[in-house]
Protein backbone atom coordinates (compact mmCIF):
# COMPACT_ATOMS: atom_id res chain seq x y z
CA UNK A 1 0.00 0.00 0.00
CA UNK A 2 1.45 3.41 -0.92
CA UNK A 3 2.18 5.54 2.16
CA UNK A 4 -0.86 7.74 1.77
CA UNK A 5 -0.54 9.07 5.29
CA UNK A 6 2.59 10.86 4.15
CA UNK A 7 2.04 11.65 0.49
CA UNK A 8 -0.64 11.86 -2.16
CA UNK A 9 1.06 10.19 -5.09
CA UNK A 10 -0.63 12.10 -7.89
CA UNK A 11 1.32 13.20 -10.92
CA UNK A 12 0.61 16.84 -11.64
CA UNK A 13 1.82 18.67 -14.73
CA UNK A 14 4.39 21.46 -14.67
CA UNK A 15 3.11 24.72 -16.08
CA UNK A 16 5.07 25.95 -19.12
CA UNK A 17 5.22 29.54 -17.87
CA UNK A 18 7.60 29.92 -14.95
CA UNK A 19 6.74 32.14 -12.04
CA UNK A 20 8.42 33.39 -8.93
CA UNK A 21 8.33 31.50 -5.70
CA UNK A 22 5.18 32.20 -3.69
CA UNK A 23 5.60 34.26 -0.56
CA UNK A 24 6.16 32.31 2.64
CA UNK A 25 3.36 32.36 5.19
CA UNK A 26 4.23 33.68 8.67
CA UNK A 27 3.91 31.00 11.34
CA UNK A 28 1.54 31.70 14.19
CA UNK A 29 2.76 31.89 17.77
CA UNK A 30 1.12 28.51 18.41
CA UNK A 31 2.51 26.81 15.29
CA UNK A 32 6.09 28.09 15.41
CA UNK A 33 7.31 26.06 18.43
CA UNK A 34 5.81 22.84 17.08
CA UNK A 35 7.20 23.49 13.62
CA UNK A 36 10.71 24.24 14.86
CA UNK A 37 10.60 21.18 17.11
CA UNK A 38 9.83 18.99 14.09
CA UNK A 39 12.68 20.57 12.11
CA UNK A 40 15.03 19.89 15.04
CA UNK A 41 13.82 16.28 15.23
CA UNK A 42 14.56 15.72 11.56
CA UNK A 43 17.98 17.40 11.86
CA UNK A 44 18.88 14.99 14.65
CA UNK A 45 17.45 12.05 12.72
CA UNK A 46 19.53 12.98 9.69
CA UNK A 47 22.71 12.32 11.67
CA UNK A 48 21.93 8.68 12.42
CA UNK A 49 19.16 7.62 10.03
CA UNK A 50 19.80 4.42 8.05
CA UNK A 51 18.25 6.08 5.00
CA UNK A 52 19.38 9.71 4.98
CA UNK A 53 17.91 10.33 1.52
CA UNK A 54 14.39 9.82 2.84
CA UNK A 55 14.96 12.13 5.81
CA UNK A 56 16.36 14.80 3.48
CA UNK A 57 13.17 14.59 1.47
CA UNK A 58 11.04 14.71 4.62
CA UNK A 59 12.87 17.90 5.61
CA UNK A 60 11.80 19.49 2.32
CA UNK A 61 8.22 18.32 2.90
CA UNK A 62 8.17 19.77 6.40
CA UNK A 63 9.29 23.20 5.21
CA UNK A 64 6.63 22.99 2.48
CA UNK A 65 3.98 21.99 5.02
CA UNK A 66 4.82 25.20 6.89
CA UNK A 67 4.70 27.12 3.58
CA UNK A 68 8.29 28.25 4.03
CA UNK A 69 9.11 28.09 0.36
CA UNK A 70 12.78 29.19 0.06
CA UNK A 71 13.78 26.58 2.65
CA UNK A 72 11.67 23.93 0.90
CA UNK A 73 13.47 24.68 -2.38
CA UNK A 74 16.84 24.58 -0.62
CA UNK A 75 16.15 21.08 0.67
CA UNK A 76 14.67 19.93 -2.63
CA UNK A 77 17.92 20.91 -4.33
CA UNK A 78 19.71 18.63 -1.87
CA UNK A 79 17.25 15.87 -2.79
CA UNK A 80 17.97 16.33 -6.50
CA UNK A 81 21.73 16.21 -5.87
CA UNK A 82 21.33 12.76 -4.29
CA UNK A 83 20.10 11.32 -7.63
CA UNK A 84 18.35 8.55 -5.72
CA UNK A 85 15.00 8.67 -7.51
CA UNK A 86 12.97 10.79 -5.09
CA UNK A 87 10.63 12.85 -7.26
CA UNK A 88 8.82 15.91 -5.82
CA UNK A 89 6.66 16.27 -8.93
CA UNK A 90 4.65 13.32 -7.58
CA UNK A 91 3.91 14.99 -4.25
CA UNK A 92 0.92 17.31 -3.82
CA UNK A 93 2.51 19.08 -0.85
CA UNK A 94 4.66 21.01 -3.36
CA UNK A 95 1.68 22.05 -5.52
CA UNK A 96 2.20 25.77 -4.87
CA UNK A 97 5.76 25.53 -6.21
CA UNK A 98 4.91 23.83 -9.48
CA UNK A 99 4.92 26.92 -11.69
CA UNK A 100 8.17 28.32 -10.29
CA UNK A 101 11.41 28.27 -12.23
CA UNK A 102 13.26 26.84 -9.22
CA UNK A 103 10.93 23.86 -8.94
CA UNK A 104 11.02 23.21 -12.69
CA UNK A 105 14.82 23.05 -12.57
CA UNK A 106 14.72 20.57 -9.70
CA UNK A 107 12.21 18.31 -11.44
CA UNK A 108 14.22 18.42 -14.67
CA UNK A 109 17.37 17.37 -12.77
CA UNK A 110 15.52 14.52 -11.05
CA UNK A 111 14.15 13.17 -14.31
CA UNK A 112 17.49 13.47 -16.09
CA UNK A 113 19.04 11.35 -13.33
CA UNK A 114 16.25 8.74 -13.50
CA UNK A 115 15.48 8.01 -17.16
CA UNK A 116 12.91 5.37 -18.10
CA UNK A 117 13.93 1.72 -17.93
CA UNK A 118 11.50 -0.38 -19.98
CA UNK A 119 11.85 -4.16 -19.86
CA UNK A 120 8.33 -5.35 -19.07
CA UNK A 121 5.71 -6.61 -21.50
CA UNK A 122 1.94 -6.83 -21.12
CA UNK A 123 0.97 -10.35 -20.05
CA UNK A 124 -2.80 -9.79 -20.00
CA UNK A 125 -5.47 -7.30 -18.98
CA UNK A 126 -8.25 -7.33 -16.37
CA UNK A 127 -11.26 -5.67 -17.90
CA UNK A 128 -12.77 -4.60 -14.55
CA UNK A 129 -10.77 -1.40 -14.36
CA UNK A 130 -12.51 -0.05 -11.27
CA UNK A 131 -11.55 -3.09 -9.19
CA UNK A 132 -8.69 -1.09 -7.58
CA UNK A 133 -6.67 -4.16 -6.61
CA UNK A 134 -3.93 -3.83 -4.03
CA UNK A 135 -2.31 -7.22 -4.44
CA UNK A 136 -1.99 -10.20 -6.76
CA UNK A 137 -1.45 -13.91 -6.05
CA UNK A 138 -0.89 -16.93 -8.29
CA UNK A 139 -2.06 -20.53 -7.88
CA UNK A 140 0.40 -22.81 -9.73
CA UNK A 141 -1.96 -25.78 -9.51
CA UNK A 142 -5.01 -24.09 -10.98
CA UNK A 143 -2.86 -21.72 -13.06
CA UNK A 144 -5.01 -18.79 -11.95
CA UNK A 145 -4.21 -15.27 -10.80
CA UNK A 146 -6.14 -13.78 -7.88
CA UNK A 147 -6.88 -10.09 -7.30
CA UNK A 148 -8.53 -8.49 -4.29
CA UNK A 149 -10.56 -5.31 -4.54
CA UNK A 150 -10.11 -2.36 -2.21
CA UNK A 151 -13.40 -0.85 -3.42
CA UNK A 152 -15.76 -3.75 -4.09
CA UNK A 153 -15.17 -6.12 -1.18
CA UNK A 154 -14.41 -9.14 -3.30
CA UNK A 155 -11.74 -11.35 -4.83
CA UNK A 156 -11.64 -12.33 -8.50
CA UNK A 157 -9.59 -15.01 -10.18
CA UNK A 158 -8.35 -14.76 -13.75
CA UNK A 159 -6.76 -17.03 -16.29
CA UNK A 160 -3.57 -15.95 -18.03
CA UNK A 161 -5.63 -14.69 -20.97
CA UNK A 162 -7.67 -12.33 -18.80
CA UNK A 163 -10.89 -14.32 -18.36
CA UNK A 164 -12.08 -13.51 -14.84
CA UNK A 165 -14.79 -14.58 -12.40
CA UNK A 166 -15.70 -13.71 -8.82
CA UNK A 167 -14.12 -16.06 -6.28
CA UNK A 168 -15.33 -14.51 -3.01
CA UNK A 169 -17.49 -11.54 -2.08
CA UNK A 170 -19.05 -9.91 0.96
CA UNK A 171 -15.68 -8.60 2.15
CA UNK A 172 -14.48 -5.16 3.17
CA UNK A 173 -11.25 -3.60 1.89
CA UNK A 174 -9.03 -6.41 0.57
CA UNK A 175 -5.28 -5.87 0.62
CA UNK A 176 -2.55 -8.53 0.74
CA UNK A 177 -3.03 -11.95 -0.92
CA UNK A 178 -0.91 -15.10 -0.82
CA UNK A 179 -1.39 -18.71 -1.99
CA UNK A 180 -0.13 -21.54 0.22
CA UNK A 181 -1.02 -25.21 0.71
CA UNK A 182 -4.01 -25.17 -1.59
CA UNK A 183 -5.50 -22.12 0.07
CA UNK A 184 -5.79 -18.40 -0.43
CA UNK A 185 -4.88 -16.17 2.51
CA UNK A 186 -6.01 -12.56 2.38
CA UNK A 187 -6.03 -9.44 4.55
CA UNK A 188 -9.32 -7.64 5.03
CA UNK A 189 -9.95 -4.32 6.79
CA UNK A 190 -13.00 -2.45 8.03
CA UNK A 191 -13.45 0.38 10.54
CA UNK A 192 -14.22 -2.23 13.21
CA UNK A 193 -11.54 -4.87 12.69
CA UNK A 194 -8.66 -6.17 10.62
CA UNK A 195 -8.65 -9.82 9.70
CA UNK A 196 -6.57 -12.58 8.16
CA UNK A 197 -8.92 -14.86 6.21
CA UNK A 198 -8.32 -18.27 4.65
CA UNK A 199 -10.21 -19.78 1.70
CA UNK A 200 -10.04 -23.27 0.23
CA UNK A 201 -9.13 -22.80 -3.42
CA UNK A 202 -10.95 -25.94 -4.45
CA UNK A 203 -14.36 -24.79 -3.30
CA UNK A 204 -14.12 -21.11 -2.44
CA UNK A 205 -16.38 -19.33 -0.01
CA UNK A 206 -18.74 -16.44 -0.23
CA UNK A 207 -19.14 -14.44 2.96
CA UNK A 208 -22.20 -12.73 1.50
CA UNK A 209 -24.01 -16.08 1.42
CA UNK A 210 -23.13 -16.84 5.03
CA UNK A 211 -20.66 -19.66 4.33
CA UNK A 212 -17.78 -19.43 6.76
CA UNK A 213 -14.06 -19.25 6.13
CA UNK A 214 -11.29 -19.41 8.71
CA UNK A 215 -10.85 -15.92 10.09
CA UNK A 216 -8.33 -14.43 12.55
CA UNK A 217 -9.24 -10.98 13.83
CA UNK A 218 -7.71 -8.02 15.63
CA UNK A 219 -10.65 -5.87 16.71
CA UNK A 220 -10.81 -2.11 17.02
CA UNK A 221 -9.65 0.87 15.01
CA UNK A 222 -6.00 1.83 14.59
CA UNK A 223 -5.17 -1.27 12.54
CA UNK A 224 -4.83 -1.82 8.81
CA UNK A 225 -3.45 -5.21 7.74
CA UNK A 226 -1.36 -4.60 4.63
CA UNK A 227 0.78 -7.47 3.31
CA UNK A 228 1.77 -10.98 4.34
CA UNK A 229 4.44 -13.65 3.97
CA UNK A 230 4.11 -17.38 4.60
CA UNK A 231 6.95 -19.59 5.87
CA UNK A 232 7.43 -23.20 4.73
CA UNK A 233 6.32 -24.23 8.23
CA UNK A 234 2.95 -22.57 7.64
CA UNK A 235 3.61 -19.63 9.98
CA UNK A 236 2.07 -16.46 8.54
CA UNK A 237 3.54 -12.99 9.13
CA UNK A 238 1.59 -9.83 8.29
CA UNK A 239 2.14 -6.09 8.49
CA UNK A 240 -0.15 -3.64 10.28
CA UNK A 241 0.70 -0.21 8.86
CA UNK A 242 -0.84 2.37 11.26
CA UNK A 243 0.05 0.27 14.31
CA UNK A 244 3.67 -0.03 13.16
CA UNK A 245 3.44 -3.74 13.90
CA UNK A 246 4.01 -7.22 12.53
CA UNK A 247 1.67 -10.04 13.58
CA UNK A 248 2.20 -13.78 13.29
CA UNK A 249 -0.23 -16.66 13.06
CA UNK A 250 1.85 -19.65 14.11
CA UNK A 251 0.96 -22.85 12.28
CA UNK A 252 -1.95 -24.48 14.10
CA UNK A 253 -2.56 -21.46 16.36
CA UNK A 254 -6.02 -20.04 16.90
CA UNK A 255 -5.01 -16.39 17.40
CA UNK A 256 -2.67 -13.80 15.98
CA UNK A 257 0.31 -12.74 18.12
CA UNK A 258 2.12 -9.41 17.81
CA UNK A 259 5.88 -9.63 17.34
CA UNK A 260 8.06 -7.48 19.61
CA UNK A 261 9.52 -4.27 18.25
CA UNK A 262 8.30 -1.29 16.30
CA UNK A 263 8.05 -1.28 12.49
CA UNK A 264 7.09 2.28 11.51
CA UNK A 265 4.55 2.31 8.65
CA UNK A 266 5.13 -1.42 8.08
CA UNK A 267 4.27 -2.33 4.50
CA UNK A 268 5.90 -4.96 2.27
CA UNK A 269 7.13 -8.17 3.91
CA UNK A 270 9.04 -11.29 2.89
CA UNK A 271 11.17 -14.11 4.34
CA UNK A 272 14.57 -15.63 3.63
CA UNK A 273 14.33 -19.15 2.15
CA UNK A 274 15.19 -20.75 5.51
CA UNK A 275 12.59 -18.52 7.23
CA UNK A 276 15.25 -17.31 9.68
CA UNK A 277 15.13 -13.67 8.56
CA UNK A 278 12.04 -11.52 8.17
CA UNK A 279 12.29 -8.43 5.94
CA UNK A 280 9.81 -5.58 6.52
CA UNK A 281 9.66 -2.33 4.58
CA UNK A 282 9.25 0.64 6.92
CA UNK A 283 9.38 4.42 6.83
CA UNK A 284 11.81 6.16 7.01
CA UNK A 285 14.29 3.31 7.70
CA UNK A 286 13.60 1.53 4.41
CA UNK A 287 13.89 -2.16 5.33
CA UNK A 288 14.18 -3.65 8.80
CA UNK A 289 15.46 -7.19 9.28
CA UNK A 290 14.29 -9.38 12.16
CA UNK A 291 16.15 -12.53 13.16
CA UNK A 292 13.18 -14.75 14.03
CA UNK A 293 15.29 -16.92 16.32
CA UNK A 294 16.77 -14.14 18.47
CA UNK A 295 14.07 -11.51 17.69
CA UNK A 296 16.85 -8.96 17.11
CA UNK A 297 15.90 -6.17 14.67
CA UNK A 298 18.29 -4.08 12.58
CA UNK A 299 18.03 -1.72 9.61
CA UNK A 300 19.14 -3.16 6.29
CA UNK A 301 22.62 -1.88 5.40
CA UNK A 302 22.82 -0.66 1.82
CA UNK A 303 25.11 1.24 -0.58
CA UNK A 304 25.15 5.01 -0.75
CA UNK A 305 23.02 6.22 -3.62
CA UNK A 306 20.31 3.68 -2.90
CA UNK A 307 17.12 5.01 -1.33
CA UNK A 308 14.85 2.40 0.26
CA UNK A 309 11.94 4.77 0.73
CA UNK A 310 8.28 3.84 0.05
CA UNK A 311 8.77 0.16 -0.71
CA UNK A 312 5.41 -1.48 -1.27
CA UNK A 313 5.75 -5.01 -2.64
CA UNK A 314 8.79 -6.95 -1.37
CA UNK A 315 9.84 -10.45 -2.51
CA UNK A 316 12.82 -12.77 -2.00
CA UNK A 317 14.29 -14.23 -5.19
CA UNK A 318 17.60 -16.10 -5.60
CA UNK A 319 19.72 -14.23 -3.09
CA UNK A 320 18.06 -10.88 -3.77
CA UNK A 321 15.04 -8.83 -2.85
CA UNK A 322 12.71 -7.62 -5.57
CA UNK A 323 10.95 -4.40 -4.54
CA UNK A 324 8.30 -2.10 -5.96
CA UNK A 325 8.72 1.53 -4.93
CA UNK A 326 5.99 4.10 -5.45
CA UNK A 327 4.55 7.25 -3.78
CA UNK A 328 7.16 10.03 -4.09
CA UNK A 329 9.81 7.68 -5.49
CA UNK A 330 10.09 7.56 -9.27
CA UNK A 331 7.87 4.46 -9.80
CA UNK A 332 10.16 1.51 -10.23
CA UNK A 333 10.91 -2.18 -9.77
CA UNK A 334 14.35 -2.82 -8.26
CA UNK A 335 16.54 -5.83 -7.54
CA UNK A 336 18.59 -5.62 -4.31
CA UNK A 337 21.37 -8.21 -4.42
CA UNK A 338 22.15 -9.33 -0.88
CA UNK A 339 25.40 -10.14 0.90
CA UNK A 340 26.18 -13.76 1.74
CA UNK A 341 24.62 -13.41 5.21
CA UNK A 342 21.42 -12.00 3.62
CA UNK A 343 21.45 -9.07 6.06
CA UNK A 344 22.82 -6.30 3.82
CA UNK A 345 22.39 -5.07 0.25
CA UNK A 346 25.60 -5.25 -1.77
CA UNK A 347 24.37 -3.72 -5.03
CA UNK A 348 21.14 -2.85 -6.80
CA UNK A 349 19.69 -2.75 -10.29
CA UNK A 350 16.66 -0.83 -11.53
CA UNK A 351 14.62 -3.32 -13.57
CA UNK A 352 11.76 -1.01 -14.57
CA UNK A 353 11.22 2.71 -14.09
CA UNK A 354 8.87 5.43 -15.37
CA UNK A 355 6.93 3.08 -17.61
CA UNK A 356 4.25 5.24 -19.29
CA UNK A 357 1.67 2.58 -18.40
CA UNK A 358 2.28 3.14 -14.68
CA UNK A 359 -0.76 4.61 -12.97
CA UNK A 360 -0.51 3.23 -9.48
CA UNK A 361 1.94 0.32 -9.15
CA UNK A 362 1.89 -1.57 -5.85
CA UNK A 363 2.40 -5.34 -5.74
CA UNK A 364 3.24 -8.39 -7.81
CA UNK A 365 3.94 -12.10 -7.67
CA UNK A 366 6.86 -14.23 -8.83
CA UNK A 367 6.04 -17.18 -11.07
CA UNK A 368 9.12 -19.18 -11.97
CA UNK A 369 11.65 -16.66 -13.19
CA UNK A 370 9.06 -14.05 -14.16
CA UNK A 371 7.62 -11.24 -12.07
CA UNK A 372 3.98 -10.35 -12.73
CA UNK A 373 2.74 -7.02 -11.41
CA UNK A 374 -0.06 -4.52 -11.90
CA UNK A 375 0.84 -1.39 -13.84
CA UNK A 376 -2.25 0.74 -13.23
CA UNK A 377 -4.47 0.09 -10.23
CA UNK A 378 -5.82 3.67 -10.68
CA UNK A 379 -6.47 4.16 -6.97
CA UNK A 380 -6.74 7.94 -7.37
CA UNK A 381 -9.68 7.77 -9.80
CA UNK A 382 -13.42 7.91 -9.31
CA UNK A 383 -14.41 7.61 -12.99
CA UNK A 384 -12.80 6.88 -16.35
CA UNK A 385 -11.11 3.61 -15.41
CA UNK A 386 -9.07 1.70 -17.99
CA UNK A 387 -8.49 -2.06 -18.07
CA UNK A 388 -5.81 -3.11 -15.57
CA UNK A 389 -2.60 -4.10 -17.32
CA UNK A 390 -0.66 -7.00 -15.83
CA UNK A 391 3.00 -6.70 -16.78
CA UNK A 392 5.57 -9.48 -16.98
CA UNK A 393 9.22 -8.84 -16.17
CA UNK A 394 11.81 -11.60 -16.64
CA UNK A 395 14.12 -11.77 -13.63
Amino acid sequence: MPIRLLVVAVVLGICPASAQLPASVPLSDDDRPRFLAEIARLENLLISAPDKDTVTYEMARTWAAGKQWPEAIQWLRKVAELKSGLDPSRDSIFAELRSSHEFEEIVAAVREATPPVLRSSVAFEVGEGDLVPESIAYDPNGKQFYFGSRKKGKVIRCSADGRCMTFASGLDEVLGLKISGGGLWLLNNSNKESALIHYDLASGYDLASGREARKYVVAGSGHDFNDLAIAPSGDIYLTDTPAGAVWVLAHGASDLTRLPGRFEFANGITLSPDARLLYVSTFPDGIRVMDLKTRAISPMAHPSGLCLSTIDGLYFYRGALIAIQNAFMSPRVVRFTLAHNLRAIERFEVLERRNPMFEGVTNGVIRGSDFFYMANIQDDKTTGFNPIKILKLHL
